[in-house]
């Protein structure tokens, strides 16, 4: 009995807040399939792209005809690390790692549906030259967490964009 009330008086205090589970993007249907275009032919974003808009339902059918095809472009991807902080002896404590891409959304008719934008995220992660704190590889997992951040990012946009031109 008290589980429930527990669940009751959080989903409560939930909708009392405004809190609302993000729902799944869902694209509008005359915009059809979208091929995701970079400049990268092997750019982890747009291959990350590419498998959470057919999972939105716009599958890009690879013989299909170009010209029947939306295209999400990815114009520029640019990455930034540095550092953020210093002890007293000038050493670097802290760094920054900022990743930043800007894109555009256009239709099969060639009509700019979400007008060229840009997102940037960043993380920020401490360095410790004695201890594994801003390893290499601790680095490589934070762009690849900052990779998979952009692809949300992304299709939040592209939903926020179309929904406002409805």
């Amino acid at each position: 009995m008290r589980h429930h009330l527990a669940l009751a008086a959080i989903a409560l205090l939930l909708t009392a807040c405004g809190f609302q589970p993000r729902r799944a993007l869902t694209l509008p249907p005359e915009l059809g399939a979208v091929q995701v275009e970079s400049g990268d032919r092997y750019s982890r974003l747009a291959d990350g792209l590419a498998r959470a808009l057919e999972r939105a339902g716009a599958n890009a059918d690879k013989a299909a005809d170009r010209q029947g095809r939306a295209r999400l472009r990815i114009v520029s991807e640019r990455w930034n690390e540095g550092p953020l902080s210093t002890d007293a002896t000038a050493r670097i404590r802290e760094y920054v790692t900022r990743y930043s891409v800007q894109f555009e959304l256009i239709d099969a008719a060639g009509v700019t549906r979400v007008p060229r934008e840009t997102v940037e995220l960043s993380r920020e992660y401490a360095f410790d030259a004695t201890r594994s704190f801003g390893t290499p590889a601790e680095q490589e997992v934070i762009r690849e967490e900052l990779q998979r951040d952009m692809v949300a990012a992304i299709l939040r946009r592209i939903d926020a964009s179309l929904r406002a031109d409805d």
